[in-house]
C-alpha cells in the first residue's frame, strides 16, 4: 500500500429516505389484527339488535335459507331461476344458509356474522394499503400510520352502519371483501412467476367471481384490476397481465350472463320492474348528479343519514352550491390521485364503486347508505394516499395524522348512535320518518312495527301518514289498519279497510299469498283471514 493512501473509511449505508427498513411479519399482523379487533369492538352493539327492513321478511318471514335442502341450489347456481329473495345473489343467500344452520332464527348469531365480515374487509384494507407501498422509500412507521388511520376512517364511518347492522344488506361486506381479496392476490401474482403466479391469479379471479354473486358491484372488479396494472404494474408485461385480466373479465362476465337468462320471468316477490329514474334516462342524467352531491355530503357530513332517503331529502341542498361542493370533492380527490399512487387507486375504487349503484341500469333504490360501502373502502385508500404523499414533510403529516386521529372520536359517536336506531324496528322507522317524513315506506313501516309492540292507536296513526302522503292508493298501508282496528275490537272498520286493500291489489284476497311475497308476517296474515271469514258471511 502506498504510504500516502490512507484507508477508506466507509459507512455502512443509512436507512433513510431511499432504503427504508421493511415492515417485519409480526408489525404487519399487529396492525392488521388491530384495526380490525378495533372495528369488531365498535360495532359490539349491534349483537343485541334484531332483525330490521328486509332481514325480518328474509329470515323470520320467509323459510328459504332455513331448508338445508336448498343449498345444493345455492352452490350450484339453480337458484338464479328461483322466486326468492336474492336470487341474483347466491352468494349473500349461502352466508345466511350457513347462519340458519348455526343460529337458526337467533338474530345475535346473524349479526355477529356481520360484524366479523366488517372486521375483515378492515383488515384486509389494511393489508392492501400497505401491500400498495411495499418496497416504497416511505418509512415503515409512516407507511403503518397510513394504512391504520386508513383502515379506522373506513371502520368507524356512520354511512358503514347500515350494511352492517342490517343483516339483509350484507352483500355489500362480501362483495368488498371479494374484491378487496382480488386486489391482494393480483398484488400478489405481480410479484411472483411461474406456478406461483398462476395461483395467486388464480385466486383473484374466483374473490371477483364470489364478489359479483354478492352483489352487482363486484362486476367493477376486472375493471380495477386494469387500474391497478396502470398504476403499479405498468413496467411488467402487458401480455401477462391481460391474461390475468381478461379471466377475471370473462368469469364475472360468464356469471352474469347466467344471472340475467336464468331469471324467473314471473315473480310474486318482485311484482314490479324497476323503473328508470325520473321517468326517462334524459330526466336520470339530470337527477343522478344531485344523488352524488347527497352522498358526497352524507360522507362529508353525516349527521342525517336516512333508510329511505326521497325527493325532499335531494332537493335540500341547493343544486348549484351542491354542485360547487361535488366539484371540490372531486378536484381534491384528483389532486391527491395525480400526486399518489394509492390515492389514484382509491379514485378508482370510489366512483367505480358507485357506477353500478347510480342509476345508470334501472334500480329499486335510487339512493341507500350501504351503496356506499365499496366506495367508502376507496375514499379510505384516497385519505392513505394522500398521508403518504406528505410523509417527507414531517410537521405537516404529524398535523393531518393528529387530525385524523381526531376525527375518529365524532365518527365513532354517530356510528354508535346510529347503530342504536337499527337495533329494531320501531327505532329504525321512527328515525326515518324523521329523516325523511315524505317517505310513506317508513310510515308504514313504523305502523307494522307499532303493532307488534301492542300500539295499535299509534299504528292507526302511521298508517294515516302512509295513506296521506299516497292519495289513498298504498294497499299494504290499508291492510295494517284492517289489523290495528281488530286488535283495537272495531270489526267494521277493519272491514272496511280490508275491502279497500282488496279493492286496490288483488293480491290482498289471499293473506297466505301475502306471506309468500313477504308483505307481512303469518300472525299478521292469520287476522286478515279472521277478518275475511266474517266479510263473505251469509246476510240473515
Amino acid at each position: 500500500m502506498n504510504s500516502r493512501e490512507k484507508p477508506s473509511k466507509k459507512r455502512p449505508p443509512r436507512l433513510g429516505k431511499s432504503e427504508p427498513k421493511e415492515i417485519s411479519r409480526i408489525v404487519f399482523w399487529l396492525l392488521v389484527l388491530g384495526v380490525g379487533l378495533a372495528a369488531f369492538a365498535l360495532y359490539l352493539p349491534t349483537l343485541r339488535s334484531d332483525f330490521v327492513y328486509d332481514a325480518e321478511a328474509q329470515i323470520l318471514i320467509n323459510d328459504y335459507i332455513h331448508d338445508p335442502a336448498h343449498l345444493v341450489e345455492v352452490v350450484t347456481l339453480q337458484v338464479l331461476g328461483n322466486d326468492v329473495l336474492d336470487f341474483n345473489r347466491p352468494v349473500q343467500l349461502f352466508s345466511l344458509m350457513v347462519d340458519s344452520l348455526l343460529w337458526g332464527r337467533n338474530p345475535w348469531g346473524y349479526h355477529l356474522t356481520s360484524n366479523l365480515l366488517h372486521a375483515l374487509n378492515v383488515s384486509l384494507l389494511a393489508a392492501l394499503i400497505l401491500q400498495l407501498v411495499r418496497g416504497g422509500a416511505v418509512s415503515p412507521i409512516v407507511r403503518l400510520i397510513a394504512a391504520g388511520l386508513g383502515a379506522l376512517v373506513f371502520a368507524s364511518h356512520p354511512v358503514n352502519v347500515e350494511p352492517v347492522a342490517e343483516v339483509a344488506c350484507r352483500e355489500d361486506l362480501l362483495a368488498t371483501g371479494g374484491i378487496l381479496v382480488g386486489l391482494l392476490c393480483v398484488g400478489a401474482f405481480s410479484r411472483r412467476t411461474g406456478w406461483p403466479a398462476a395461483g395467486w391469479a388464480a385466486g383473484c379471479v374466483l374473490a371477483l367471481v364470489l364478489a359479483c354473486g354478492a352483489k352487482e358491484t363486484g362486476v367493477v372488479g376486472p375493471v380495477l384490476l386494469v387500474a391497478y396494472w396502470g398504476l403499479f404494474a405498468r413496467e411488467q408485461s402487458g401480455r401477462r397481465w391481460a391474461w390475468v385480466i381478461g379471466s377475471a373479465g370473462v368469469a364475472v362476465g360468464a356469471f352474469l350472463a347466467l344471472r340475467f337468462l336464468l331469471q324467473p320471468s314471473e315473480s310474486k316477490i318482485f311484482t314490479e320492474a324497476p323503473s328508470v329514474l325520473g321517468g326517462s334516462y334524459a330526466a336520470a342524467v339530470w337527477i343522478q348528479p344531485r344523488l352524488w352531491v347527497l352522498s358526497v355530503k352524507n360522507i362529508l357530513w353525516p349527521d342525517a343519514l336516512s333508510a329511505d332517503y326521497q325527493p325532499a331529502n335531494v332537493m335540500a341542498i341547493p343544486f348549484l352550491w351542491g354542485l360547487a361542493g361535488l366539484a371540490l370533492f372531486i378536484v381534491g380527490q384528483g389532486f391527491l390521485a395525480f400526486r399518489h399512487r394509492v390515492a389514484a387507486l382509491g379514485m378508482a375504487v370510489f366512483w367505480l364503486g358507485l357506477a353500478p349503484v347510480s342509476n345508470l341500469i334501472p334500480i329499486y333504490r335510487p339512493l341507500a347508505d350501504r351503496f356506499l360501502y365499496l366506495p367508502m373502502a376507496g375514499l379510505a385508500l384516497t385519505v392513505a394516499g394522500g398521508l403518504l404523499m406528505v410523509a417527507g414533510r414531517r410537521s405537516v403529516f404529524a398535523l393531518v395524522a393528529v387530525a385524523l386521529i381526531f376525527l375518529l372520536f365524532p365518527l365513532s359517536a354517530l356510528n354508535l348512535r346510529r347503530q342504536t336506531v337499527f337495533s329494531n324496528s320501531w327505532e329504525l322507522w321512527r328515525d326515518t320518518l324523521v329523516k325523511s317524513p315524505r317517505s310513506d315506506t317508513a310510515a308504514n313501516n313504523l305502523g307494522y312495527a307499532l303493532i307488534e309492540k301492542g300500539n295499535n292507536q299509534s299504528a292507526l296513526e302511521a298508517f294515516q301518514v302512509a295513506l296521506q302522503l299516497t292519495d289513498g292508493g298504498k294497499p299494504n298501508a290499508l291492510a295494517g289498519a284492517a289489523i290495528a282496528m281488530e286488535n283495537l275490537h272495531r270489526p267494521r272498520e277493519a272491514e272496511e279497510c280490508y275491502q279497500k286493500a282488496i279493492s286496490l291489489d288483488e293480491k290482498y284476497r289471499f293473506p297466505d299469498q301475502l306471506v309468500e311475497s313477504m308483505a307481512m308476517t303469518r300472525d299478521q296474515a292469520a287476522l286478515l283471514k279472521v277478518i275475511q271469514a266474517r266479510m263473505v258471511r251469509p246476510e240473515k
